[in-house]
Protein backbone atom coordinates (compact mmCIF):
# COMPACT_ATOMS: atom_id res chain seq x y z
CA UNK A 1 0.00 0.00 0.00
CA UNK A 2 2.94 2.34 0.61
CA UNK A 3 3.71 2.42 -3.12
CA UNK A 4 0.13 3.32 -4.03
CA UNK A 5 -0.16 5.98 -1.33
CA UNK A 6 3.05 7.60 -2.58
CA UNK A 7 1.74 7.62 -6.17
CA UNK A 8 -1.47 9.22 -4.92
CA UNK A 9 0.46 11.89 -3.02
CA UNK A 10 2.00 12.90 -6.35
CA UNK A 11 -1.43 13.40 -7.94
CA UNK A 12 -2.01 10.02 -9.64
CA UNK A 13 -5.32 8.17 -9.42
CA UNK A 14 -4.61 4.85 -7.72
CA UNK A 15 -6.84 1.80 -7.24
CA UNK A 16 -6.16 -1.49 -5.47
CA UNK A 17 -8.11 -4.73 -6.00
CA UNK A 18 -7.90 -7.05 -2.99
CA UNK A 19 -9.48 -10.26 -1.71
CA UNK A 20 -12.40 -10.38 0.73
CA UNK A 21 -11.20 -9.86 4.30
CA UNK A 22 -14.59 -8.79 5.66
CA UNK A 23 -14.25 -5.20 4.50
CA UNK A 24 -16.76 -3.12 2.50
CA UNK A 25 -16.94 -3.51 -1.29
CA UNK A 26 -15.35 -0.08 -1.71
CA UNK A 27 -13.12 1.75 0.75
CA UNK A 28 -10.73 4.69 0.76
CA UNK A 29 -7.29 4.49 2.34
CA UNK A 30 -5.80 7.95 2.16
CA UNK A 31 -6.23 8.94 -1.49
CA UNK A 32 -6.27 5.32 -2.70
CA UNK A 33 -9.49 3.50 -3.64
CA UNK A 34 -9.65 -0.15 -2.56
CA UNK A 35 -12.03 -2.56 -4.34
CA UNK A 36 -13.04 -5.97 -2.99
CA UNK A 37 -13.10 -9.00 -5.30
CA UNK A 38 -13.62 -12.27 -3.43
CA UNK A 39 -11.26 -15.02 -4.63
CA UNK A 40 -13.10 -17.91 -2.98
CA UNK A 41 -11.52 -20.51 -5.24
CA UNK A 42 -8.16 -19.97 -3.56
CA UNK A 43 -8.26 -22.54 -0.81
CA UNK A 44 -11.87 -23.38 -1.78
CA UNK A 45 -13.90 -25.04 -4.55
CA UNK A 46 -12.73 -24.41 -8.12
CA UNK A 47 -16.27 -23.62 -9.30
CA UNK A 48 -15.79 -20.12 -7.85
CA UNK A 49 -13.15 -19.33 -10.50
CA UNK A 50 -15.49 -17.98 -13.19
CA UNK A 51 -17.48 -15.96 -10.66
CA UNK A 52 -14.28 -14.33 -9.36
CA UNK A 53 -12.94 -13.61 -12.84
CA UNK A 54 -16.22 -12.02 -14.01
CA UNK A 55 -16.26 -9.76 -10.93
CA UNK A 56 -12.61 -8.89 -11.55
CA UNK A 57 -13.26 -7.87 -15.17
CA UNK A 58 -16.26 -5.75 -14.17
CA UNK A 59 -14.15 -4.01 -11.54
CA UNK A 60 -11.30 -3.43 -14.01
CA UNK A 61 -13.73 -1.92 -16.56
CA UNK A 62 -15.19 0.34 -13.88
CA UNK A 63 -11.74 1.58 -12.85
CA UNK A 64 -10.51 2.14 -16.42
CA UNK A 65 -6.80 2.29 -15.52
CA UNK A 66 -4.08 2.80 -18.13
CA UNK A 67 -1.42 0.75 -16.34
CA UNK A 68 -1.96 -2.42 -14.31
CA UNK A 69 0.53 -3.93 -11.85
CA UNK A 70 0.24 -7.41 -10.37
CA UNK A 71 2.48 -9.22 -7.93
CA UNK A 72 0.27 -11.93 -6.43
CA UNK A 73 -1.55 -14.23 -6.94
CA UNK A 74 0.29 -15.59 -9.96
CA UNK A 75 -2.70 -17.36 -11.51
CA UNK A 76 -4.57 -14.07 -11.94
CA UNK A 77 -1.94 -13.07 -14.49
CA UNK A 78 -3.88 -14.98 -17.17
CA UNK A 79 -7.20 -13.19 -16.77
CA UNK A 80 -5.53 -9.81 -16.20
CA UNK A 81 -3.25 -10.33 -19.20
CA UNK A 82 -6.21 -11.20 -21.42
CA UNK A 83 -8.08 -8.11 -20.22
CA UNK A 84 -5.12 -5.84 -20.99
CA UNK A 85 -4.61 -7.46 -24.40
CA UNK A 86 -8.26 -6.97 -25.42
CA UNK A 87 -8.63 -3.42 -24.08
CA UNK A 88 -5.12 -2.30 -25.07
CA UNK A 89 -3.92 -1.53 -21.55
CA UNK A 90 -0.40 -1.89 -20.16
CA UNK A 91 0.47 -4.73 -17.80
CA UNK A 92 3.50 -5.00 -15.50
CA UNK A 93 4.27 -8.15 -13.53
CA UNK A 94 6.26 -7.54 -10.34
CA UNK A 95 8.38 -10.57 -9.43
CA UNK A 96 7.81 -11.87 -5.94
CA UNK A 97 10.17 -14.80 -5.56
CA UNK A 98 13.11 -16.50 -7.26
CA UNK A 99 10.65 -19.35 -7.83
CA UNK A 100 9.06 -17.20 -10.54
CA UNK A 101 12.07 -17.96 -12.74
CA UNK A 102 12.25 -21.66 -11.86
CA UNK A 103 9.65 -23.38 -14.09
CA UNK A 104 10.51 -26.84 -12.79
CA UNK A 105 9.89 -25.77 -9.19
CA UNK A 106 6.68 -23.94 -10.12
CA UNK A 107 5.34 -26.96 -11.97
CA UNK A 108 6.10 -29.20 -9.00
CA UNK A 109 4.77 -26.85 -6.31
CA UNK A 110 1.66 -25.47 -8.09
CA UNK A 111 -1.41 -27.20 -9.42
CA UNK A 112 -1.46 -27.62 -13.19
CA UNK A 113 -3.99 -24.84 -13.82
CA UNK A 114 -2.10 -22.26 -11.73
CA UNK A 115 1.14 -23.15 -13.48
CA UNK A 116 -0.25 -22.70 -16.98
CA UNK A 117 -2.30 -19.61 -16.04
CA UNK A 118 0.98 -18.01 -14.98
CA UNK A 119 2.99 -19.17 -18.02
CA UNK A 120 0.36 -18.02 -20.51
CA UNK A 121 -0.26 -14.79 -18.61
CA UNK A 122 3.45 -13.97 -18.74
CA UNK A 123 3.20 -13.88 -22.54
CA UNK A 124 0.73 -10.99 -22.28
CA UNK A 125 2.75 -8.79 -19.93
CA UNK A 126 4.39 -5.66 -21.32
CA UNK A 127 7.18 -5.46 -18.77
CA UNK A 128 8.53 -7.27 -15.71
CA UNK A 129 9.98 -5.72 -12.57
CA UNK A 130 12.55 -7.96 -10.91
CA UNK A 131 13.80 -7.81 -7.35
CA UNK A 132 17.33 -9.04 -8.00
CA UNK A 133 19.79 -9.98 -10.75
CA UNK A 134 18.83 -13.66 -10.71
CA UNK A 135 15.21 -12.78 -11.43
CA UNK A 136 16.14 -10.21 -14.08
CA UNK A 137 18.19 -12.77 -15.97
CA UNK A 138 15.51 -15.46 -15.62
CA UNK A 139 12.61 -13.29 -16.80
CA UNK A 140 14.66 -12.21 -19.82
CA UNK A 141 15.92 -15.67 -20.76
CA UNK A 142 12.92 -17.89 -19.88
CA UNK A 143 10.02 -15.58 -20.71
CA UNK A 144 11.75 -13.23 -23.19
CA UNK A 145 10.49 -10.20 -21.32
CA UNK A 146 11.83 -6.68 -20.99
CA UNK A 147 12.93 -6.52 -17.38
CA UNK A 148 14.47 -4.05 -14.98
CA UNK A 149 15.28 -4.20 -11.29
CA UNK A 150 13.31 -1.92 -8.99
CA UNK A 151 14.03 -2.55 -5.35
CA UNK A 152 11.31 -3.12 -2.78
CA UNK A 153 9.91 -0.08 -1.02
CA UNK A 154 9.93 0.38 2.74
CA UNK A 155 6.51 -0.35 4.16
CA UNK A 156 6.68 0.59 7.84
CA UNK A 157 6.48 4.12 9.25
CA UNK A 158 9.84 5.62 10.15
CA UNK A 159 10.70 5.39 13.85
CA UNK A 160 12.40 8.40 15.42
CA UNK A 161 13.34 6.63 18.63
CA UNK A 162 14.27 2.94 18.69
CA UNK A 163 14.56 1.06 21.98
CA UNK A 164 15.77 -2.52 21.86
CA UNK A 165 14.79 -5.48 24.01
CA UNK A 166 16.71 -8.73 24.28
CA UNK A 167 14.87 -11.07 21.93
CA UNK A 168 15.27 -12.72 18.52
CA UNK A 169 12.42 -12.30 16.03
CA UNK A 170 10.99 -14.45 13.21
CA UNK A 171 8.20 -13.15 10.94
CA UNK A 172 6.70 -15.05 8.03
CA UNK A 173 3.88 -17.22 6.79
CA UNK A 174 3.17 -20.95 7.00
CA UNK A 175 4.42 -21.90 3.53
CA UNK A 176 6.89 -24.81 3.68
CA UNK A 177 9.64 -22.76 2.00
CA UNK A 178 9.72 -20.46 5.05
CA UNK A 179 10.81 -23.41 7.24
CA UNK A 180 9.25 -22.12 10.49
CA UNK A 181 10.17 -25.42 12.16
CA UNK A 182 13.84 -24.37 11.92
CA UNK A 183 13.13 -21.39 14.16
CA UNK A 184 11.59 -23.71 16.74
CA UNK A 185 14.72 -25.84 16.59
CA UNK A 186 16.89 -22.74 16.95
CA UNK A 187 15.01 -21.53 20.03
CA UNK A 188 15.18 -24.97 21.61
CA UNK A 189 18.93 -25.20 21.02
CA UNK A 190 19.63 -21.75 22.54
CA UNK A 191 17.59 -21.73 25.78
CA UNK A 192 19.57 -18.78 27.16
CA UNK A 193 17.90 -16.32 24.78
CA UNK A 194 14.32 -15.15 24.31
CA UNK A 195 12.62 -15.77 20.93
CA UNK A 196 9.43 -14.32 19.45
CA UNK A 197 7.60 -15.74 16.45
CA UNK A 198 4.91 -14.15 14.28
CA UNK A 199 3.28 -16.33 11.62
CA UNK A 200 0.29 -15.82 9.35
CA UNK A 201 -1.49 -18.87 7.96
CA UNK A 202 -1.89 -19.37 4.20
CA UNK A 203 -4.70 -21.08 2.24
CA UNK A 204 -2.16 -23.78 1.34
CA UNK A 205 -1.29 -24.44 4.99
CA UNK A 206 -3.71 -23.37 7.71
CA UNK A 207 -2.22 -25.51 10.45
CA UNK A 208 0.10 -24.17 13.14
CA UNK A 209 -0.51 -27.00 15.60
CA UNK A 210 3.10 -28.16 15.16
CA UNK A 211 4.14 -24.91 16.83
CA UNK A 212 1.51 -24.77 19.54
CA UNK A 213 2.13 -28.35 20.65
CA UNK A 214 5.87 -27.62 20.94
CA UNK A 215 5.61 -24.54 23.16
CA UNK A 216 5.69 -26.47 26.43
CA UNK A 217 9.11 -27.83 25.39
CA UNK A 218 10.43 -24.37 24.40
CA UNK A 219 9.66 -22.00 27.31
CA UNK A 220 11.93 -19.29 25.84
CA UNK A 221 9.72 -19.02 22.71
CA UNK A 222 6.77 -16.62 22.61
CA UNK A 223 4.49 -17.56 19.70
CA UNK A 224 2.18 -14.67 18.74
CA UNK A 225 0.53 -16.19 15.67
CA UNK A 226 -0.91 -13.55 13.33
CA UNK A 227 -0.20 -9.90 14.12
CA UNK A 228 -1.96 -7.12 12.14
CA UNK A 229 0.39 -5.16 9.91
CA UNK A 230 -0.23 -1.85 11.69
CA UNK A 231 1.09 -3.41 14.92
CA UNK A 232 4.03 -5.39 13.57
CA UNK A 233 6.52 -2.53 13.45
CA UNK A 234 6.72 -2.47 17.24
CA UNK A 235 8.15 -6.01 17.27
CA UNK A 236 10.86 -5.19 14.71
CA UNK A 237 11.69 -2.02 16.60
CA UNK A 238 12.32 -3.87 19.87
CA UNK A 239 14.04 -6.98 18.45
CA UNK A 240 17.78 -7.45 18.90
CA UNK A 241 18.02 -9.71 15.83
CA UNK A 242 15.80 -10.86 12.98
CA UNK A 243 16.24 -14.45 11.79
CA UNK A 244 15.25 -15.77 8.36
CA UNK A 245 15.03 -19.53 7.80
CA UNK A 246 13.58 -19.34 4.27
CA UNK A 247 14.74 -21.55 1.44
CA UNK A 248 13.57 -19.23 -1.34
CA UNK A 249 12.71 -15.55 -1.57
CA UNK A 250 12.93 -12.65 -3.99
CA UNK A 251 13.81 -9.63 -1.89
CA UNK A 252 12.15 -10.17 1.49
CA UNK A 253 10.15 -7.24 2.85
CA UNK A 254 10.87 -8.67 6.29
CA UNK A 255 14.55 -7.78 5.78
CA UNK A 256 13.66 -4.17 4.97
CA UNK A 257 11.30 -3.98 7.95
CA UNK A 258 14.06 -5.22 10.25
CA UNK A 259 16.66 -2.85 8.79
CA UNK A 260 14.26 0.10 9.00
CA UNK A 261 14.29 -0.51 12.72
CA UNK A 262 18.07 -0.93 13.08
CA UNK A 263 17.73 -4.70 13.50
CA UNK A 264 20.48 -6.91 11.98
CA UNK A 265 19.36 -9.88 9.89
CA UNK A 266 20.76 -13.37 10.38
CA UNK A 267 19.74 -15.39 7.32
CA UNK A 268 20.06 -19.15 6.99
CA UNK A 269 20.16 -19.06 3.16
CA UNK A 270 18.79 -15.88 1.58
CA UNK A 271 21.08 -13.06 0.44
CA UNK A 272 19.60 -11.34 -2.65
CA UNK A 273 22.46 -10.17 -4.90
CA UNK A 274 24.78 -10.55 -1.91
CA UNK A 275 23.59 -7.30 -0.30
CA UNK A 276 23.54 -8.64 3.27
CA UNK A 277 27.19 -9.61 3.06
CA UNK A 278 28.43 -6.75 0.86
CA UNK A 279 26.74 -4.01 2.86
CA UNK A 280 27.33 -5.46 6.34
CA UNK A 281 23.63 -5.76 7.17
CA UNK A 282 23.88 -8.95 9.18
CA UNK A 283 25.11 -12.47 8.48
CA UNK A 284 24.30 -15.28 6.00
CA UNK A 285 24.94 -18.55 7.80
CA UNK A 286 24.49 -21.27 5.17
CA UNK A 287 24.05 -24.13 7.65
CA UNK A 288 21.95 -24.57 10.76
CA UNK A 289 25.00 -25.06 12.99
CA UNK A 290 26.48 -21.81 11.70
CA UNK A 291 23.12 -20.10 12.23
CA UNK A 292 23.24 -21.05 15.91
CA UNK A 293 26.80 -19.76 16.17
CA UNK A 294 25.97 -16.46 14.44
CA UNK A 295 22.92 -15.79 16.60
CA UNK A 296 24.85 -16.52 19.76
CA UNK A 297 27.79 -14.34 18.69
CA UNK A 298 25.57 -11.35 17.90
CA UNK A 299 23.52 -11.69 21.07
CA UNK A 300 26.72 -11.59 23.12
CA UNK A 301 28.10 -8.53 21.29
CA UNK A 302 25.85 -5.50 21.73
CA UNK A 303 28.38 -3.18 20.10
CA UNK A 304 28.38 -5.19 16.86
CA UNK A 305 24.58 -5.32 16.86
CA UNK A 306 24.37 -1.55 17.27
CA UNK A 307 26.92 -0.88 14.51
CA UNK A 308 25.25 -3.18 12.00
CA UNK A 309 21.77 -1.98 12.98
CA UNK A 310 22.69 1.66 12.35
CA UNK A 311 24.38 0.72 9.08
CA UNK A 312 21.28 -1.22 7.99
CA UNK A 313 19.01 1.74 8.73
CA UNK A 314 21.18 4.02 6.58
CA UNK A 315 21.20 1.48 3.75
CA UNK A 316 17.39 1.30 3.67
CA UNK A 317 16.99 5.08 3.77
CA UNK A 318 19.38 5.51 0.84
CA UNK A 319 18.12 2.65 -1.36
CA UNK A 320 14.50 1.81 -0.53
CA UNK A 321 12.75 5.05 0.46
CA UNK A 322 9.30 5.70 -1.07
CA UNK A 323 10.48 8.75 -3.02
CA UNK A 324 13.38 6.83 -4.58
CA UNK A 325 11.36 3.75 -5.58
CA UNK A 326 8.30 5.65 -6.86
CA UNK A 327 10.44 7.71 -9.20
CA UNK A 328 11.85 4.51 -10.70
CA UNK A 329 8.31 3.21 -11.33
CA UNK A 330 7.25 6.52 -12.86
CA UNK A 331 10.21 6.32 -15.24
CA UNK A 332 9.00 2.86 -16.29
CA UNK A 333 5.43 4.12 -16.76
CA UNK A 334 6.65 6.96 -18.97
CA UNK A 335 8.56 4.47 -21.12
CA UNK A 336 5.52 2.20 -21.53
CA UNK A 337 3.13 5.05 -22.42
CA UNK A 338 5.28 6.54 -25.19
Amino acid sequence: MTLGLTFAEQGYEVHYIVDDFGQADLERVGNVTVHKVALKYMGGPNYYVIQAWVKLWRTLLKIGADIHLIKVPRDLLLVLGLFCRIFKKKLIFVGQSDADVDPAFLKKSSNLFSYWFFRIGMKWTDYVVAQNEKQKKGFAEIYRKRTRIIKNITTLPAMDEIQKEEYILWVGNSLPKKQPEKFLELAKSLPKYKFRMIMSLTPQNQDDSFIRTSLSEIPNLDYLGFVPFHKIGDYYQKASLFVSTSLSEGFPNTFLQAWQNSTPVISLHIDPDGIVTKNKLGRVSGTFEKLKYDVKEFMEDGTARMYIGENAKRYVEENHSPSTIVEQYLDLFRELMK
